[in-house]
């Protein structure tokens, strides 16, 4: 079919790269921040030795319990609060009705809320 039969084919498409770059951009911060970290470099922002560790551990917590969510959970999650999309968007994206993708955010920010207050 051509593109101008699908006009929702270039939303779709639009979100799949901004999805990628975004990945892509994370992975080279990471790769950044393992390099600077073996080699003792310091960020530019000064803080307190306490309020960067106290920052990393929230961080690193956050991002493990996120990891720990089944793919759906975590799907609906980024779509929803990173990419900040409708419920009808997301349920678009993912192939799914708006009312599984409540079902989805619903239980990830459950299973996410029982992990950062067990660190509490």
């Amino acid at each position: 079919m051509a593109a101008a039969a699908q006009p929702d084919a270039a939303a779709n498409y639009l979100r799949s790269v901004v999805v990628n770059l975004t990945r892509m951009r994370i992975r080279h911060l990471q790769v950044v921040r393992k390099h600077a970290a073996r080699d003792g470099a310091e960020t530019a922002h000064a803080v307190s030795g306490e309020e960067h560790a106290v920052l990393r551990d929230d961080q690193k917590a956050l991002v493990d319990a996120v990891r720990a969510l089944p793919a759906r959970q975590r799907e609906a999650l980024v779509l929803r609060f990173w990419l900040d999309l409708r419920e009808s968007e997301i349920a678009e994206a993912m192939g799914i009705t708006a009312g599984s993708v409540k079902v989805h955010v619903s239980r990830g920010m459950a299973a996410l809320s029982r992990v950062l207050e067990e660190r509490r």
